[in-house]
């Protein structure tokens, strides 16, 4: 069998090359549910030529008039930020799906190339998007586009699985146990911009505010605000390639987006995977 590198730090992340991936992690999801490995960082998911072709067409600055991002651009819906009646959710999503088509012709469609990928670490299973009440689909991924001194901020996965309205119809098809993340790199930045990973995990903290703590960070440790002590924790970072693609346990560990420095931004595309109720499938959404 080939091996691949792990990184044994703070937390174990293999890398591997994605042609070897389904040799390598045939069941790659369930072994990081299972904590056998904390991520995957995937090499050459898209090649340089793919990802310089879709970064060059990603032109706008600046966030869309009342988007609930703040000032960071972000393409395609978010279920975290979505009401519980989840229509307004998916007519984005059927339009971002049409962008992301076109934005990545000439290449590698995005959607079937996640499939592809996700069905090589499933151990078989049917890999697809999650369905609301109506039949419509949620959207697969959004692009994130961070500018000079922009950063994403402190959180678990969990907080939102948990914590926001746009969640409830979902949490009653996934399996609640875990949570993962997943993005693939478009566009590294000069400095900054890692992914940073703490010495926090999900079952040590604390949520008094059940209904709306994602998004208003209200977590603490100990009983103290996670904010304020967070730094004084063990930390790792991980700063993969463009074309690779990361798969960890997000919502199990505590990770944020470091600033990022200099001119060239950080743009990566991502959404989140989670086992069905019954582990009979591989659901991935945004």
């Amino acid at each position: 069998m080939i091996q691949s590198p792990v990184v044994k730090s703070l937390y174990n992340f293999a890398t591997v090359n994605a042609e070897e991936v389904a040799h390598v992690y045939p069941n790659g999801i369930q072994d990081i549910c299972d904590r056998q490995i904390d991520g995957l960082i995937i090499e050459n998911f898209l090649n340089r030529t793919e990802v310089d072709k879709v970064v060059s067409q990603l032109n706008r600055k600046g966030p869309w008039e009342g988007s609930p991002f703040g000032d960071i651009l972000i393409y395609g819906p978010a279920l975290y930020v979505s009401s519980e009646d989840t229509g307004k959710y998916c007519r984005e999503a059927l339009e971002f799906r049409h962008f992301c088509r076109q934005l990545f012709s000439g290449g590698r469609d995005f959607e079937r190339r996640m499939r592809e990928v996700l069905s090589t670490l499933s151990g078989g299973r049917v890999v697809e998007l999650p369905k609301a009440a109506d039949g419509s689909e949620y959207t697969p991924a959004s692009i994130r586009v961070l500018e000079t001194d922009q950063f994403m901020g402190w959180h678990f996965e969990n907080q939102f699985l948990h914590c926001t309205p746009g969640y409830r119809e979902l949490i009653n098809k996934i399996e609640l146990s875990d949570h993962l993340a997943y993005f693939v790199v478009l566009s590294d930045p000069e400095a900054g911009g890692e992914l940073v990973l703490y010495d926090i995990q999900w079952h040590e903290t604390e949520w008094t505010d059940r209904e709306n703590g994602g998004r208003r960070r209200n977590g603490t440790i100990n009983g103290r605000p996670l904010a304020e002590v967070m730094e004084e924790y063990s930390q790792m970072t991980i700063s993969p390639k463009p074309g690779s693609l990361v798969i960890f346990d997000g919502g199990r560990i505590l990770h944020r987006v470091s600033a990022v420095k200099g001119k060239r931004r950080r743009i990566t595309i991502g959404g989140f995977v989670a086992f069905s109720r019954q582990r009979e499938k591989v659901f991935y959404w945004s």
